[in-house]
């Protein structure tokens, strides 16, 4: 396996992992002064994106150390093109669920509900780049 389809995996674990905790606490509705020792959802967001800070630099060390010729090399065409095509199916997602987020603000959502929306939309994005990288580069695209 390459640096690089190991970096997109990193990062779908990563992302899934941090921000799949934080979506899944707000939205059951756990998140509050009542729970995480009054922590609300501010500071978990804040320990949901210094976890993933930390986790993808330690794993991508890890990557580095295990492929060190990969990961210093510079991108091939083929990889060059698999980064740009999943990047483009990311960006598509992405204003897909922009435009999508006027449905929520017919319903009443407003302020930090809205952030979140849109931060649900960032993360989305970037589960589609991740997978993208993956399967271009085990089908050999």
């Amino acid at each position: 396996m390459s640096f690089r389809e190991k970096s997109a995996w990193i990062t779908l674990v990563s992302v899934l992992v941090c921000f799949g905790a934080y979506f899944v606490e707000l939205f059951s509705g756990l998140v509050g002064d009542r729970h995480f020792g009054g922590l609300g959802s501010l500071h978990l967001l804040l320990l949901s994106v210094l976890a993933l800070a930390g986790l993808q630099i330690a794993l991508t060390m890890i990557a580095a150390l295990t492929t060190p010729k990969d990961g210093r090399a510079p991108a091939d065409e083929r990889e060059q093109m698999i980064q740009w095509r999943s990047q483009s199916l990311g960006y598509h997602v992405l204003m897909v669920l922009a435009v999508g987020l006027f449905a929520p603000a017919f319903f009443g959502h407003r302020g930090v509900e809205m952030a979140n929306f849109a931060l649900l939309a960032v993360v989305i994005a970037a589960l589609t780049v991740s997978i993208a990288q993956i399967v271009m580069f085990r089908r050999g695209a």
